[in-house]
């Protein structure tokens, strides 16, 4: 019988530590009632200079809210489903100003198959395959200055997202580096980013992934590839393996001198074949993690 476990886990960085200020990043994952599973993080805007952390977590529970809703992979992540998110952030639940309410999102929804991928703003994935290697993708907007959905709030912001001139100038990068591989870059249009950016993934090869805030990127010394590995490196599906993996690779690193700059945020999936608990609580690593997805590679398409 196939399986999947899902956790999650945030943290403040030092940056907002430094300062007194609360974290900003939130991160939430579950099973739904049919029994596909989700990972969601979200990461306020600091350069909005507002309480994002509230915009942060309402924007985590707008998505598992909706997600709730849906009876297949086919149902995630549609326009219609994010314009659902944006009434429900347009009624701004918890009151506060429209800044308050610029965040990023990334989420995953999953059955026994294949795993659907949703990004809005900046943020990252990260895949473990079954050879061993691990390939990790983040997102880079121009200027630093990601379209929120947020913006909904704010519609002179949101209209200047949409003109004729950012239509032909502007784009997003989408950096892949990949164990082995070296790093590749492809560029997307602003336009296809501004109802969030969707690929479907065959869960094939594929032993973890993991979605995480830009906070992945922002741990001294280490490279983004470097962290991911790491933070994929599970040892076993019991529990809180997602917080257990990423607290151990915080201490190690933080005797390194690594420190995270900013907020991080992680989600993760696992897939197994069922049977007596092993692994991390038995004393080794379990090998039949991942090992019920079958082989194919990733292929996805924005």
């Amino acid at each position: 019988m196939h399986h999947q476990h899902v956790d999650h886990y945030f943290c403040i960085g030092s940056s907002h530590a430094r300062a007194g200020e609360p974290c900003q990043d939130y991160a939430l994952s579950g099973t739904l009632p049919d029994g596909r599973v989700y990972g969601i993080v979200t990461d306020g805007c600091s350069g909005a200079n507002a309480r994002t952390d509230l915009g942060a977590r309402v924007l985590a529970l707008c998505m598992e809210a909706e997600l709730q809703h849906t009876t297949s992979l086919d149902d995630c992540f549609t326009p219609a489903f994010v314009q659902r998110i944006r009434q429900r952030l347009l009624a701004m639940p918890l009151g506060g100003t429209p800044q308050d309410y610029l965040a990023s999102i990334v989420t995953f929804c999953a059955d026994g198959n294949a795993v659907r991928l949703f990004m809005a703003g900046d943020g990252a994935y990260a895949l473990h395959r079954l050879d061993g290697s691990v390939q990790v993708t983040d997102v880079a907007w121009p200027d630093n200055a990601p379209y929120y959905l947020g913006y909904c709030l704010q519609p002179g912001v949101a209209a200047q997202f949409a003109s004729p001139a950012t239509k032909v100038s502007a784009s997003v990068q989408l950096t892949t580096h990949s164990t082995g591989a070296g790093s590749s870059t492809r560029e997307i249009p602003v336009q296809q980013f501004l109802n969030g950016w969707t690929v479907d993934l065959p869960l094939s090869h594929i032993s973890a992934l993991t979605i995480c805030s830009d906070g992945i990127a922002q741990i001294s010394g280490l490279k983004t590839l470097d962290v991911a590995t790491t933070c994929l490196a599970f040892k076993n599906f019991e529990g809180s393996f997602v917080k257990r993996r990423t607290l151990k690779a915080l201490a190690q690193w933080k005797k390194a001198g690594h420190i995270p700059q900013d907020d991080f945020s992680i989600a993760a999936l696992i897939g197994f074949t069922a049977g007596p608990p092993q692994g991390e609580a038995a004393g080794g690593s379990d090998p039949r993690i991942g090992g019920a997805w079958g082989p194919a590679l990733e292929q996805g398409t924005p």
